[in-house]
């Protein structure tokens, strides 16, 4: 089933019961979740999708539930061993039904023209959970050690009054030396993305715990590497390798950009740090031969594009671009296209975004990641060995 036949064209959208959209909103969810699942277990492949009616009182859904060969892959929304009517059936009914409903009042007009076994005043108690979560998650206590601190930043369109203005969501995904995966925080903020907002929400970071860590990820947004190195003196700064490349291909011509990106996949296998620097310097001068402003910054920021070649191979997918923060934001952009292309207030943003962070958590993000995981003990001697001061100290003030 290709992703064109999940969701109808939009002029059909008027011939469709609730119940069916839902069922094309649920099969479009579970498509991508396992896009992004597959993105993250290249070992793993798709092996098409398994038909499933999901009841929920008086209503069933029709959903294809996408499958993969080695059985690895399960939609969030889905009740464990697939039972049909739990009470955490209901709570993911009501959750999507708040992510796909234009606001929350839309949700519970949802509600009464579906005839749905969720009364408002569950949908409310609902509300307040995710609500409450929200400010628990941007509240609680930070483990001060991480191995990976991937940061971004979204810019969407947001309606007050009368107005819809941009506003910046603000993200930081944190990666344990274990390997957990967990989003820290997030702040929203009325205008574009900009230094000060960094500032603030990395300063509001380390207010609730956060001291040291191994790396920092980002895309190269303007003074962000010097704010994370005055921050983090001690962390590798990684500027996002994706955004560079995407950046390269409308500086280069296309047989250029070709030459340079087969040549940095090479550089993302190299055996070191020093070889992968070597690797660089010569695919500069190559591009030197026909842009060599472009060279020279790229040279510049060398050791900030290939910090990840410092760590061991099977974390570097994880550190070398921003994508674990860019799952997030699709399905931000999905949520934002749902709302009917913009969120209907602050309120309703911050919602949805509790709902999906919460989806991750309990999630694909759930437990560790095995490649991380498995390499823990080299990242834990790494950090022993960078911040072996300020560990000691720490002990010595609490004995």
């Amino acid at each position: 089933m290709s992703e064109k036949n999940l969701i109808p064209n939009s002029q059909t959208f008027q011939d469709l019961s609730m119940e069916e959209l839902i069922s094309h909103i649920l099969n479009l969810v579970a498509l991508v979740e396992r896009k992004l699942y597959l993105e993250q277990h290249p070992e793993d492949k798709g092996n098409g999708f398994r038909d499933r009616n999901l009841s929920c009182g008086s209503l069933t859904f029709d959903i294809r539930v996408p499958r993969t060969r080695k059985g690895g892959f399960r939609p969030f929304f889905l009740p464990d061993k697939w039972k049909r009517q739990t009470k955490e059936g209901f709570v993911n009914l009501a959750y999507s039904i708040l992510l796909s409903s234009r606001s929350i009042e839309a949700a519970k007009r949802s509600l009464r023209d579906m005839e749905v076994p969720l009364s408002e005043s569950y949908l409310e108690e609902i509300i307040s959970e995710v609500r409450e979560y929200f400010d628990v998650l941007n509240s609680s206590f930070i483990e001060p050690d991480q191995f990976a601190l991937v940061l971004d930043a979204k810019v969407v369109k947001v309606k007050v009054n009368t107005t819809v203005s941009n506003y910046t969501i603000y993200s930081a995904v944190g990666i344990s030396l274990e390997g957990q995966k967990e989003v820290l925080g997030i702040t929203v903020t009325d205008g574009n993305e900009s230094l000060n907002g960094w500032r603030s929400f990395l300063k509001s970071l380390m207010d609730r715990g956060l001291r040291r860590v191994l790396i920092v990820v980002h895309d190269d947004f303007s003074g962000l590497s010097n704010l994370v190195r005055s921050l983090f003196p001690k962390a590798d700064d990684q500027i996002c390798t994706v955004h560079m490349l995407r950046n390269l291909k409308y500086r280069l011509s296309p047989k250029v950009y070709q030459k340079f990106k087969e040549r940095f996949q090479t550089i993302k296998n190299a055996f070191s740090y020093e070889l992968g620097s070597s690797l660089f310097e010569d695919a500069c001068e190559m591009i030197a031969q026909y842009e060599g402003e472009t060279a020279r910054r790229l040279l510049q920021k060398k050791e900030s594009y290939l910090a990840f070649l410092k760590y061991p191979a099977e974390v570097r997918s994880s550190i070398s671009s921003t994508n674990i923060a860019e799952c997030f934001n699709r399905r931000i952009e999905d949520a934002e296209q749902l709302s009917g292309g913009y969120f209907h207030s602050v309120k309703d943003l911050k919602l949805k975004l509790a709902i999906i962070v919460k989806g991750l958590h309990n999630g694909r993000w759930r437990k560790p990641t095995y490649k991380i995981a498995s390499v823990s003990h080299i990242l834990k001697a790494e950090f022993r060995n960078r911040f072996e001061n300020e560990c000691n100290e720490v002990q010595t003030h609490f004995s």
